[in-house]
């Protein structure tokens, strides 16, 4: 999330951590809670699957080892990533002007495409020479989409669809988590 709290003739911007719950983040960033606002709030969302993997992989090289299952991980992620959207999404609800999501996906695959559209919803300078700066400074060797293809077995995907799969399909995310599932060669 960047708080845009500061004038926009400064271009001051900071990113905001998301230790908060997504709601108070979003109503303090827009102005409905108490000192703060009115800024502009761009929501980057990844595919929750992807999410799920990435963060398994951090917890099991930072802990080494972990009481519970990749699976029971899965599911219990699945429901704090759908408690986590929901809550900025309502947060942000009559602010259509103010709220952006961002597609992770979206800004690896086209980076020129979504920086100009962030830029511009921003209301920041949207050249061809500021996007170019903006897109070479993206890493995409760091930046993963579709890992959960091959992370995730039958069970995983049960389980991360049953809590959040509704979701998926609000994101326009189409492939279902079942019928996607790949086996690494």
């Amino acid at each position: 999330m960047i708080d845009t709290t500061s004038p926009a003739s400064t271009a001051s911007y900071s990113i905001v951590g998301c230790r908060e719950s997504g709601r108070i983040m979003v109503a303090r960033l827009l102005g409905r809670h108490r000192g703060a606002g009115p800024g502009r709030v761009v929501h980057v969302i990844r595919d929750g699957r992807d999410a799920a993997v990435a963060a398994w992989d951090a917890l099991v090289e930072a802990k080494g080892s972990v009481p519970f299952s990749f699976e029971q991980y899965v599911e219990s992620f699945a429901t704090h990533w759908v408690s986590f959207i929901e809550n900025v999404r309502e947060a942000a609800e009559g602010h259509a002007g103010r709220y952006l999501e961002l597609r992770y996906e979206a800004l690896i695959g086209d980076p020129a495409t979504a920086i100009t559209g962030l830029l511009e919803f921003l209301q920041v300078d949207a050249s061809p020479d500021t996007v170019g700066a903006c897109a070479a400074r993206i890493n995409l060797d760091a930046c993963t989409a579709g890992n959960w293809r091959y992370r995730f077995d039958g069970e995983a995907a049960f389980r991360f669809d049953a809590v959040a799969g509704y979701l998926l399909q609000q994101l326009r995310y189409d492939e279902p988590t079942s019928t996607g599932l790949r086996r690494a060669a």
